[in-house]
């Protein structure tokens, strides 16, 4: 299958510090990947890399993006503009702070198109993709405050949708819905991979959500990816010790009236890391090298760990 993206050990950050550190992954023609973690971890920088969109006090220090044979850190900021809203597509978390209040969507959709075509042929295309995100024509012509949450989100999916882009970028697109909600516009992207020939990366907390929407998984931490494999090989069977603590956190694990476990600990600050693999504080099966230096990548059966507890399949 065509690979459509691909990230080659990408290190983001500054003089200070790497927020990004050997970022490498790749994304196939009509797949979705999910990057999976909690908040800090890096997630949400990994879109705003690809699309070149960091805050002013960081850049990329080294690696590689490489969309459709592009390589985007080599584009001036008048050619990446030419790539994003058009050839990838973003869906950002809290759709009500990025939708205008002044304006309707039907307007806002409209003024997102990048060909030259006339006022109805804009409005033609704005009721088809509304229709494809399933949205009725009166939303052409309300205003963000008069819809639903829900129904802002599918307007934020339309908006990117619009120039039939080839890359969808999704930041926690479900984060502010009720899981009624959050179900219905999953269901949604993935229906919308194959209707518009579409690749899809997804950034979320949530591995259970990105099991179910995902061919594969992308487990983050701290900036650095510490497991990578089949969405279903992954929730099944996770290796890496914070992959198994994320699932051991899920609700649906356990039974009513039992206690849910949580991870202990938080995210560390990345200004206050150690030479050692990020996790270690809070990792059940810490030996005297995982406070000494980060683990490698190790590659096997299709997946990728970082976890020196699983040195024995490199040896084998």
């Amino acid at each position: 299958m065509e690979e459509i993206l691909k990230l080659e050990n990408i290190c983001v950050g500054n003089e200070e510090l790497k927020i990004l550190k050997d970022i490498d992954f790749s994304i196939k023609r009509n797949e979705i990947v999910s990057i999976v973690g909690e908040s800090g971890c890096g997630k949400s920088m990994t879109l705003r890399t690809i699309i070149k969109l960091l805050p002013k006090n960081l850049k990329i220090l080294d690696g590689e993006v490489i969309f459709e044979g592009i390589r985007l850190k080599d584009l001036n900021e008048k050619e990446m503009n030419k790539i994003r809203g058009k050839k990838i597509g973003m869906i950002f978390q809290e759709p009500s702070s990025y939708l205008n209040p002044l304006f309707t969507i039907g307007n806002q959709i409209e003024e997102a198109i990048r060909e030259n075509l006339n006022k109805e042929e804009k409005k033609e295309r704005v009721m088809k993709v509304l229709e494809e995100t399933g949205l009725s024509a009166n939303v052409y012509y309300q205003y963000p405050h008069q819809l639903s949450g829900g129904m802002q989100q599918r307007a934020m999916i339309a908006m990117a949708l619009i120039n039939n882009p080839s890359l969808l970028l999704a930041d926690e697109p479900t984060t502010s819905l009720d899981v009624t909600t959050a179900f219905t516009i999953i269901n949604l992207l993935k229906n919308l991979v194959d209707q518009h020939n579409l690749s899809i990366l997804l950034v979320t907390h949530d591995i259970s959500l990105a099991n179910y929407i995902s061919d594969r998984i992308i487990v983050m931490y701290a900036g650095i990816i510490v497991e990578t494999g089949k969405a279903k090989e992954i929730y099944e069977n996770p290796l890496h010790p914070y992959t198994k603590k994320l699932i051991e956190c899920l609700p649906e694990k356990y039974k009513k009236g039992e206690k849910i476990k949580t991870i202990e600990g938080e995210v560390p600050l990345l200004k206050n890391l150690f030479p050692g693999c990020p996790f270690s504080p809070r990792c059940d099966y810490k030996m005297k090298i995982c406070e000494e230096k980060v683990p490698i990548e190790i590659n096997f059966e299709n997946r990728t760990l970082r976890c020196f507890k699983y040195g024995d399949i490199v040896e084998s």
